[in-house]
């Protein structure tokens, strides 16, 4: 049975590198620039069941016509919602998502897939509620967070990761600023500025724009230089080897973000959140058992950001509460949803599911 994984750009395919760790597997390219991001970020990746060329060193890589998938068999595994035809007796279709947060849905997001691998009631709940998509309950597996098992297992070197990094005064905390883009309301160009200012002297401040704003990394890069601020760190978002969201929380102190599902992804570190004010009104809303904005402290560029960056490095004072919404919104949070999903797809190929 061949893995096939579908994503539209590299950082999405982040969320199946457990997946693809133990059970191998080809990629789907559309453009030249996920196939070069793979290759830098999975050359000789470790796995069991390497599916490679190039002596066995370089991730197998599928250059299939955009939306036609018909010369393939097996199982496809999406980290996106996305339209293809297919073969429905060769090709059995599983969705695994790339977090979920409060963007509004999309046409595409009705997509039927076979079945859907779900982190959480969060994620859950959201399917539910998207029009026109009709999923029975037999549909959906439950796994929880795959991206949790490596922070609950302990595999993670906090040490490595800030040296990998490149954290010059490792004594300072570390604020990590992720936002989302444009289509969520992103803040990376309006606020980016602002916080380098604030904060740059007496934190290290690490600015991970998401993918589709990479293009803004050089304005940015300009400010810091003209300026000469010392311990701000800009993050390639195309890094999902040593530089992935996991690797970034794991070494950050407190996480400031809009409306990005890096938020709700950060709640496995119970870490101190600033929500920025939503530039935003077309954004979905969550019951409040999964809307962290309920909860924690909100930033509206009114006042100055130090104040309340200090106030919640000095105490975490939402830490139960950051911990009801771990379990509020995803299921498990034991170490093993790369072990439930992995069991389910080799099932799928003896026919037990």
């Amino acid at each position: 049975m061949t893995i096939h994984y579908l994503a539209l750009n590299v950082y999405q395919y982040s969320y199946v590198k457990s997946l693809y760790a133990v059970l191998g597997g080809n990629f789907i390219v559309h453009k030249p620039r996920s196939a070069i991001h793979l290759m830098q970020n999975l050359h000789s990746y470790p796995s069991q069941a390497p599916s490679r060329n190039w002596y066995g060193l370089r991730p197998r890589l599928e250059h299939l016509p955009y939306h036609d998938f018909t010369s393939i068999s097996g199982v496809l595994i999406s980290t996106i919602q996305s339209h293809f035809t297919y073969h429905k007796e060769r090709l059995t279709t599983i969705n695994v998502g790339h977090g979920t947060g409060h963007k509004p849905d999309r046409n595409r997001d009705k997509t039927q897939y076979d079945y859907y691998l779900v982190d959480g009631p969060m994620r859950h709940n959201k399917l539910r509620q998207i029009n026109g998509l009709k999923i029975r309950e037999e549909q959906i597996v439950k796994t929880g967070n795959m991206r949790f098992d490596q922070v609950i297992n302990g595999q993670f070197d906090r040490q490595k990761i800030l040296d990998d990094f490149g954290i010059r005064d490792q004594s300072l905390p570390n604020i990590v600023f992720a936002p989302t883009w444009k289509w969520g309301g992103g803040t990376l160009l309006k606020y980016s500025e602002r916080l380098i200012t604030q904060l740059s002297r007496d934190y290290n401040l690490l600015i991970r724009p998401h993918y589709y704003d990479w293009r803004q990394i050089g304005a940015i890069r300009k400010f810091i230089r003209r300026g000469q601020y010392t311990n701000v760190y800009l993050i390639e978002p195309w890094n999902i080897r040593t530089k992935d969201t996991m690797e970034n929380l794991a070494i950050a102190d407190l996480l400031m973000s809009d409306n990005s599902s890096i938020a709700y992804q950060s709640l496995i570190y119970n870490i101190p959140i600033i929500l920025i004010e939503p530039d935003s009104d077309n954004l979905r809303e969550f019951p409040d058992e999964f809307n962290l904005r309920k909860v924690v402290d909100h930033w509206d560029a009114k006042a100055p950001v130090k104040t309340l960056v200090d106030q919640n490095l000095q105490k975490n004072k939402y830490a139960g509460e950051l911990k009801d919404f771990l379990n509020n919104c995803f299921y498990f949070n034991d170490g093993r949803s790369t072990e439930r999903a992995v069991s389910f797809i080799n099932k799928l190929e003896t026919g037990q599911h």
